[in-house]
């Protein structure tokens, strides 16, 4: 009887082992050739049902039950690019935040899920998830927020619910002005992965028809009109909080967008072609990693270059590689991937220099001659081959992700908010590199020596009548609306003068006249100032606690007298993070003509100076020379660049002392032997 029971459990081992193994490999379709598959496939609705694309109601398609029949959505939506409203998510390395302004309360806040220092979680803030899409939505490619119930998201109302119940608004710890229904969720859909932003070999995809989607709050039709699947009528953001889609008439306007899709792309089957392309292209990457130049001294778009590695015939992608998971390699050094797997050789260092699995993408080894080692310890490869060149003021940037690059705008203006300045050097466990740096600046309140920011809505419903900025306009534009009395031209101008047109005035005259405007304009804001933390008195509950402004690196709060004071805080401190890109060719790197191109009193690498970007007026603005951001001793950095001055003196000094100690060392060498050759003589 035993040995019949034993062979029963040696056979269920056996079968269930070979039941397991195939699941275990992937219960998705895979070809497993790097040829590219082409896409006739049916389309699917969030609730998993079949869509007829020629049928008049038809409804939007859901990437997620669409593409995620044959792809594994829950282990893309693990990916970097998704994965920040995950808590078990690693932070990783700090980058670039997504930073809220408003130009009407002088607001520019570095946001982030990931809790990088320096950034705020936006949940603390009583951002809900709802804001951050309407906010943000332009560049993110769905997901995370846009789908995920947050953990500063309630739970939803205990009433019917689709199987996947939309996440709710948060509620903030103040009474919001406009509180965001979580109807509204109900009403527009989640915004999920689109997988096609990335991956679509259609040139005919528009960021720009997405980022309207999301603006009408038409969360769930945007990737079908972006990719140009079809065309929505209708706007969520028409209807009103009560809006219920079960009670509509049927040729009522009132109604949920409709959904008509194109016949171009559908076969007789009704199945949809979508032309799908592995790996990105570096336009998609652009979209949302643009950076350009900006500011008096900024060159002219035309006249810069791309990455040197794309102008070698690289891709975005081919460094910063991903599988299935989405877990994109990011490049630094150091970088441990969610894998497990060995991302060393993609970055710039495990690709070019001498390591056994280097030289990837046939990648030249550089020789770096007459450059001493100890660089290679002190330097990242960025510090000389990355971003512009430093210069003696560091000039102002644009990014994509700040500033909403990609999209058609009439005001991409240098003084655009918000205001980021590069490259910036500074050192990060001994290594020095360059960043893009941004300043913090909101209302907030100062409790036991912290400040807290305000939501920014609250902040703007507060201080409405105090700053009295219209639409359209900054706050720095409505303090700079100062108008001069006829007196005081006549003050500054004299009597004649005073009554000449502006046109017909000198540049010495206009100077004159710009300088008293000046000074008024920095008059009216402290009076605003001072007017705004009185009024935001009134919303500050908590007891000890005192309303305060934060920009442009200073603090203020009132004083004794009812007057701004300035006064010290980390929450005024900048926030950087480093730049990879533009990588310049190496005839254009920093050093390549010398030591003195860092190493002499004024190089711009240690002496340049950084100063704070301000959404208000700053009579001072706070500077920074780059040695004191990085952390190096004035004086030890004079005394070593002083030594370079004579280091060539010193060079030839050397060589002639050991070419004299050598002829001396010879002379006495030859004597030797003259010695032995004469004792050798004498021997009979």
């Amino acid at each position: 009887m035993f040995r019949y029971a034993f062979g029963v459990l040696i056979l269920l081992s056996v079968v269930g082992s070979c039941t397991v193994l195939p699941a275990s490999e992937s219960r998705f379709a895979q070809t497993g050739s790097r040829s590219q598959y082409t896409h006739w496939i049916d389309l699917y609705d969030a609730n998993q049902r079949r869509i007829d694309p020629t049928d008049p109601k038809a409804p939007p398609y859901s990437p997620r039950r669409t593409c995620g029949r044959c792809h594994d959505y829950e282990a893309i939506a693990l990916g970097h690019h998704f994965n920040a409203v995950q808590k078990a998510a690693q932070p990783g390395r700090p980058g670039e935040p997504w930073l809220w302004t408003d130009s009407r309360t002088g607001t520019q806040l570095p946001l982030s899920y990931r809790r990088w220092p320096g950034t705020y979680h936006p949940s603390d803030l009583g951002i809900s998830a709802w804001d951050f899409m309407l906010k943000f939505g332009r560049h993110l490619p769905g997901g995370g927020p846009g789908e995920q119930e947050l953990a500063m998201d309630p739970p939803a109302a205990k009433e019917p619910a689709p199987k996947e119940a939309p996440a709710k608004e948060a509620p903030a710890e103040t009474s919001k002005p406009t509180p965001t229904p979580s109807g509204r969720w109900q009403l527009a859909g989640k915004l999920e992965i689109d997988c096609m932003i990335c991956h679509s070999n259609n040139h005919g995809y528009s960021m720009e028809l997405w980022s309207k989607q999301i603006e009408d709050q038409n969360f769930a039709w945007a990737p079908t009109v972006a990719s140009g699947l079809g065309f929505v009528e209708g706007k969520v953001s028409s209807l009103p909080d009560d809006f219920d889609p079960a009670k509509v008439e049927e040729n009522s306007r009132t109604k949920l967008p409709t959904t008509t899709y194109g016949s171009v792309r559908i076969n007789p089957e009704k199945k949809v072609f979508f032309d799908v392309v592995r790996q990105t292209s570096d336009n998609v990457c652009y979209y949302c990693h643009t950076t350009r130049q900006v500011g008096p001294d900024a060159p002219p778009d035309w006249t810069c270059d791309e990455d040197v590695h794309l102008l070698a015939g690289l891709a975005c992608a081919d460094c910063h590689r991903n599988g299935i998971e989405h877990h994109t390699v990011r490049g630094f050094e150091g970088e441990s991937h969610p894998t497990g797997q060995a991302v060393a050789t993609l970055s710039c260092r495990g690709c070019h220099m001498n390591g056994a699995d280097g030289g990837r993408f046939g990648a030249p080894q550089p020789e770096h001659k007459g450059l001493p080692v100890v660089h290679f310890d002190k330097l990242s490869c960025t510090a000389c081959h990355s971003g512009p060149r430093p210069a003696q003021q560091a000039s102002g940037v644009q990014t994509a992700l700040a500033h909403g690059l990609g999209l058609s705008s009439h005001d991409y203006s240098a003084d655009l908010a918000p205001g980021i300045v590069q490259p910036v050097f500074q050192r990060d466990g001994g290594m020095l590199s360059p960043y893009r740096m941004t300043w913090p600046a909101f209302w907030g309140v100062l409790h036991k020596g912290e400040v807290t920011p305000l939501n920014p809505e609250e902040a703007h419903a507060a201080l409405r009548s105090t700053l009295r900025v219209r639409k359209g306009q900054t706050l720095k534009e409505v303090l700079l609306d100062v108008k001069l009395s006829k007196d005081e031209k006549k003050v500054i101008l004299g009597e004649p003068r005073a009554a000449v047109a502006d046109a017909e005035l000198t540049e010495e005259e206009k100077a004159k006249l710009a300088e008293r405007i000046n000074q008024k304009a920095l008059e009216e804001f402290q009076t605003k100032l001072a007017k705004a933390l009185d009024e935001l008195k009134k919303i500050v509950k908590q007891a000890g606690a005192e309303p305060v402004y934060i920009a442009g690196g200073k603090a203020y709060r009132l004083g004794a007298d009812g007057k701004p004071d300035v006064f010290e805080t980390e929450a005024a401190k900048p926030y950087a993070w480093r730049l990879g890109h533009d990588v310049r060719p190496a005839r254009a790197s920093l050093g390549i003509t010398g030591c003195f191109e860092c190493h002499e009193a004024g190089m711009p690498i240690f002496e340049g100076q950084v100063t704070a970007v301000s959404p208000v007026l700053d009579a001072q603005p706070r500077t920074y020379a780059m040695h004191e951001l990085a952390g190096f001793d004035k004086f030890k950095l004079d005394a070593w660049n002083q030594s370079f001055q004579g280091r060539t003196a010193f060079k030839w000094m050397g060589f002639a002392s050991l070419g004299i100690v050598s002829l001396v060392l010879l002379w006495y060498a030859m004597r030797g032997l003259a010695s032995v050759a004469g004792l050798a003589y004498r021997k009979p």
